[in-house]
């Protein structure tokens, strides 16, 4: 089964793997914040469509902001457990400056510890590596 590719707009390609039931979205250069809403709704689109719950989300082309994080969490995150009925597992792809900016940025770091939180009974990590990623995606969701 081969992969298959959506481009959205410029900014964002989506790709659905059927050998591995993964949705992949790839943020290709910094966006607005409108953009990056259009995208995560155009990524809950496409999964829905596929009934995939396993997201692959490489963000490293994008800068972490609180506006964004905050749009993420508070209005995304809410909409999906009435799209989806079962968890969404979500491997975020970011560079390892983020990792350090969520470690020293006190509002950012906030932000991390409320998507935590209220992420039940969805998961997401942070990872540098995509192997990394796709491992850790195909574990069982219970």
């Amino acid at each position: 089964m081969l992969p298959e590719t959506l481009p959205i707009a410029d900014h964002l390609t989506l790709t659905y793997r059927p050998d591995l039931e993964v949705m992949i979205a790839r943020w290709q250069r910094l966006v607005t914040l409108e953009e990056l809403q259009v995208g995560y709704r155009c990524l809950a689109d496409e999964a829905e469509r596929r009934n995939t719950v396993r997201w692959l989300l490489d963000t490293r082309a994008l800068t972490i902001s609180a506006e964004a994080g905050r749009w993420v969490n508070d209005v995304f995150y809410p909409t999906l457990a009435a799209r989806f009925h079962r968890p969404v597992r979500m491997a975020y792809m970011v560079p390892p400056g983020s990792r350090r900016q969520l470690q020293t940025d006190t509002e950012l770091t906030e932000l991390f510890v409320r998507f935590q939180k209220s992420m039940h009974p969805y998961v997401f990590q942070l990872f540098d590596q995509e192997g990394e990623a796709q491992r850790w995606l195909a574990i069982p969701i219970e």
